[in-house]
Order: C-alpha cells, then sequence, then structure tokens
C-alpha cells in the first residue's frame, strides 16, 4: 500500500476515535505512518543517496526489492522484539506509549497483509482473464505480470479491469512512461475521484 494511502486511512481511523481516546492516538499514529521508513533507510544505505523523492521513484518501478531487508520494522518478529523490550521498562507512562505505537504499527501490518491479499486475487484473476498473455506485444509465458494501469490517486484498486498483462520488458516501459510528468498528469486525469468505496470493492 502507499505511503499517502497510510496516511490517509490512519488519520481518518485517529480522528474517529479522538474523542474517546483523545491525545493517546498521537503515538500509534504517529508508528502506523513512520513504520514505512525503513523503506527508506534501506535504500539510503544500498543507493547512498538520501533523496526521498527518489526513493519513492525507485520503490515505485515494475520490480521493485521486496525482501526481508527492505521491510524490516514490518516483520512479526521485529515487532515481537519490540513488544518484549516496551514490557521490560519500568515508568507504566513509558510501556503504555510503547503499546499504543506498536499497536499503529501492527495496524500498519495488517493494512499491508489486507492489501497484498487483495491485489494478489486481481492481479491472478487479470493474468487468467487474457490467458496469461501480453496485452501490449502478445508474448505468452511466466514472464508475464499483471500491471496495475489505473488506480485513484488516493486509496487502492482491486478491480481486475484495473490491471492488465504486460511481459516483463512492456511492463518495464510501462513504467517508465508513467514516471514521465505527462505519464503521471495522465494518470490523474483518468483515476476515478470516488476514492473510498474502492477500498472494498
Amino acid at each position: 500500500m502507499r505511503v499517502r494511502d497510510h496516511v490517509v486511512i490512519s488519520t481518518v481511523g485517529a480522528v474517529l476515535l479522538y474523542p474517546r481516546l483523545h491525545r493517546a492516538l498521537l503515538g500509534p499514529w504517529a508508528a502506523s505512518i513512520l513504520i514505512d521508513a525503513d523503506h527508506y533507510l534501506w535504500f539510503c544505505l544500498q543507493q547512498r543517496r538520501l533523496n526521498p523523492f527518489a526513493a519513492m521513484r525507485f520503490f515505485n518501478q515494475a520490480q521493485p526489492p521486496q525482501h526481508l531487508q527492505t521491510r524490516l520494522l514490518h516483520s512479526p518478529a521485529v515487532l515481537l522484539v519490540l513488544l518484549l523490550l516496551g514490557r521490560m521498562q519500568y515508568a507504566p507512562t513509558r510501556r503504555r506509549g510503547a503499546a499504543w505505537a506498536l499497536l499503529g504499527m501492527a495496524f500498519h501490518v495488517g493494512l499491508d497483509t489486507y492489501d497484498t491479499a487483495r491485489r494478489n486475487h486481481a492481479r491472478a484473476a487479470a493474468l487468467a482473464r487474457d490467458g496469461f498473455t501480453c496485452q501490449r506485444c502478445g508474448v505468452r509465458g511466466p514472464g508475464v505480470v499483471a500491471h496495475l494501469w489505473q488506480q485513484p490517486w488516493l486509496l487502492p484498486s482491486y478491480r481486475r479491469e484495473h490491471f492488465t498483462s504486460l511481459c516483463g520488458a512492456c511492463h518495464e516501459a510501462a513504467h517508465a512512461a508513467r514516471s514521465a510528468p505527462e505519464g503521471r498528469m495522465a494518470a490523474r486525469r483518468s483515476a476515478s475521484p470516488a476514492l473510498l468505496r474502492h477500498l472494498f470493492l
């Protein structure tokens, strides 16, 4: 799930719960967003660059790295270690703060898990629909992937019709065209304005 989608969902949740939990929400809200810093830190170490926009372009390429090192804070094992460290705090206020922060991080990981499952299902349906054949050049085989060619500017799309099957070369070309300024503007013009209903459809 994109960073901006996490920001919107976490912020809406915090606003809805604020009358009941008040300032206690600040910790989990911040943790649910800042957990994505592990992607950026991995990028800085591997690419030796500090530019956050370059990091976003890197992870928006056709086949970005998705191994454990890029998602260290998302690992259940790391969350468990942080939970144990939080429990070792002597001050009750610190224990509560650590627990709230971990709750926010767990919420983020849960959203990512949900998003991955829904998106994988849509990708599999699109590939089956297209007969595992690239819709641009006609190549057929295991190298063909489902490319998300259209989605709202906010919140993800799980609609099968928003995916098309492309071979590796055409997939790279599609992402290169989309990353160009004119490609980004065209994508925004074609995106549906109905944001919230796409989350669960």
